[in-house]
């Protein structure tokens, strides 16, 4: 388990998200991840409510809703609150507070690269326990610390950064805090490796050139799922970094434990 050593102020979090940017444009790669996700999230839909903690500007929630799914948000940001309320989305600023809802109110609940931002995840985890029905899903992704990109340069790993990442897991340190606030593990995978994070941890920093890496990235991400032999080669190399815990990114269901007290 890594984690910053200064701890920062909610005035601090606030003034840096309040400007953070709001991603609205989905592309139709991405839309098809989340379709994938939301097959695998169809066994534990009774009630249809599903919330996305730290949910930005609410793209994956946007796809659940025409799925059918009732659809909930939390966010920090000015801007990503007003897009997902002008896509109907029910919103509240700031942390989740399980009090904002009644006791295992969701099927499922979703944290998207959220748990690095957080100063203490335990608490905010004992407050997602709280609003998952029994036997409900949490969904959480988080970036692998022991990934291939930092053993290989860790002097430019730039998911490391103040503050808005203060924790950094492992596969067992990320599911040992699961384990211990409630949840009981279904999967956990680590996958991928982001040629646009390389390319600007090693770059200068400047926009124009994030811009274009990222324009890159999206090339690629289009050429490995249009062609058979390179969607191939995609889920061998992700295999291997899964095998090894090496992918960039760890992605884990955990179902709420029947014993866990509300």
């Amino acid at each position: 388990m890594v984690f910053a050593s200064q701890e920062p102020t909610m005035d601090e979090l606030h003034d840096h998200y309040d400007d953070y940017p709001s991603i609205e444009h989905l592309s139709p790669i991405t839309e098809k991840r989340f379709e994938e996700l939301l097959d695998r999230f169809e066994p534990y839909r009774k009630s249809g409510r599903l919330i996305d903690v730290g949910c930005g500007a609410g793209l994956f929630l946007r796809v659940a809703a025409k799925r059918g799914w009732e659809v909930h948000g939390t966010e920090f940001g000015e801007r990503a609150i007003a897009a997902c309320k002008a896509n109907g989305i029910k919103m509240i600023k700031g942390q989740l507070v399980a009090g904002n809802y009644p006791p295992g109110y969701f099927d499922v609940v979703c944290s998207f690269e959220v748990l690095e931002h957080l100063s203490h995840p335990d608490p905010e985890l004992r407050q997602m326990v709280v609003i998952l029905r029994e036997g409900g899903l949490l969904y959480a992704t988080t970036p692998n610390f022991n990934c291939l990109a930092r053993r290989l340069d860790p002097s430019n790993w730039n998911v490391a950064s103040y503050p808005e990442h203060l924790n950094y897991f492992t596969p067992a340190s990320f599911d040992r805090l699961m384990s211990r606030t409630g949840f009981q593990k279904r999967w956990l995978v680590t996958t991928g490796f982001s040629v646009y994070r390389w390319r600007v941890g090693k770059g200068t920093g400047d926009q124009q050139f994030k811009v274009e890496a990222k324009a890159g990235q999206e090339h690629l991400r289009m050429q490995l799922e249009s062609r058979w032999y390179l969607k191939l080669a995609k889920s061998v190399v992700n295999a291997v970094l899964n095998a090894l815990d090496l992918g960039d990114s760890m992605k884990g269901g955990f179902v709420r434990d029947k014993g866990t007290a509300q």
